[in-house]
């Protein structure tokens, strides 16, 4: 979606900011044409009968969710997802039933919703945390983005529809090492506690890493690449299984499964051809991610009405 100037954009640069925009928007739409064409081209290889099956499960209930950006599962019950709207709505998350049923919303106290796209679920220490990543950039001129990290609410205790306040635990303010970048593809590996960051507009994408936490309030995290990915165009989401074995990355045309060996890098797995769902198109899909067991992929659109669709990865394991 389009918005206004960030409010960190450097002063005094206006004239040639809106060239920039210009060329940007120019550029932006040959490549998108060129980015499809490509993506239609791609031929994956052959997938085994237990990817792919995709069902239509639902519509996202709540109608407060009129731009779903991001999406995770909980770490806390098998059963929920969390979802985010997209910039310049309130900065809230929804939990939502793995049927789309409305199960509450919380309001993340001291965030600002300037551009949400992404949204990661993760445990650490034994505590379940949802980060909201604030890194959206169509025009790539954002000096810094953010990253809000909140405990997961308790549900059960809150009950529906409460509006109840989350405070943010800790809170990551970063830049890129090479330059401003848009992005709507984050994920946490917990186990090395380090975000990951996939650039939407590069050709190709490329993976960025940080630190999980701050090392204070004051200091600027810098997001630094880590390698290219040659298979993807534009994509939208990411997420990584349970197990840390496997990233799943969305597009506007396709979902693709990444596999990488326990003691391998991710460095090297999103340099390998991945392998490539069956999955029902939405209409600008922008939110995917594994259930709780990492046994389904979930996805959804962010135009109303909002189907929430399933892909069984293991048709004998029907669990989420």
């Amino acid at each position: 979606m389009t918005r206004p100037a960030p409010p960190d954009r450097v002063p005094g640069k206006k004239k040639t900011a809106d060239i920039k925009f210009r060329l940007l928007m120019l550029i932006a739409a040959m490549t998108l044409s060129i980015n499809c064409a490509t993506e239609r081209s791609f031929t994956a290889p052959a997938l085994p009968q237990r990817f792919g099956q995709a069902v239509s499960v639902g519509n996202l209930a709540n109608p407060q969710i009129n731009e779903a950006s991001g999406m995770a599962p909980s770490r806390r019950y098998p059963s929920v997802l969390w979802v985010i709207n997209d910039g310049g709505n309130d900065p809230m998350v929804f939990a939502v039933g793995i049927d789309g049923a409305d199960l509450g919303t919380f309001r993340v106290d001291g965030a600002r919703n300037y551009d949400w796209e992404a949204l990661a679920s993760f445990q650490l220490k034994n505590t379940a945390y949802l980060l909201i990543a604030d890194v959206g950039d169509n025009w790539e001129q954002r000096e810094t983005g953010s990253l809000y990290v909140v405990e997961e609410p308790s549900i059960i205790k809150t009950g529906l529809g409460d509006d109840t306040p989350v405070s943010i635990a800790w809170q990551i303010r970063f830049s890129y090492a090479d330059g401003p970048r848009d992005c709507e593809a984050v994920a946490v590996d917990p186990a090395r506690q380090r975000v990951l960051l996939l650039s939407k507009r590069s050709i190709p994408p490329v993976l960025y890493e940080l630190p999980l936490q701050p090392v204070d309030d004051d200091t600027i995290a810098v997001a630094q690449p880590v390698t290219a990915v040659p298979y993807v165009n534009w994509p939208t989401a990411m997420d990584l299984s349970p197990d840390g074995l496997s990233a799943l990355v969305l597009t506007y045309n396709n979902v693709y499964l990444f596999f990488r060996k326990p003691d391998e890098e991710w460095s090297n797995a999103f340099k390998k051809q991945p392998r490539r769902l069956n999955f029902i198109q939405l209409n600008q899909q922008e939110a995917a991610c594994f259930g709780f067991y990492g046994k389904s992929v979930y996805l959804t659109s962010e135009k109303r009405p909002a189907p929430l669709v399933r892909i069984d990865l293991e048709e004998s394991n029907k669990k989420p």
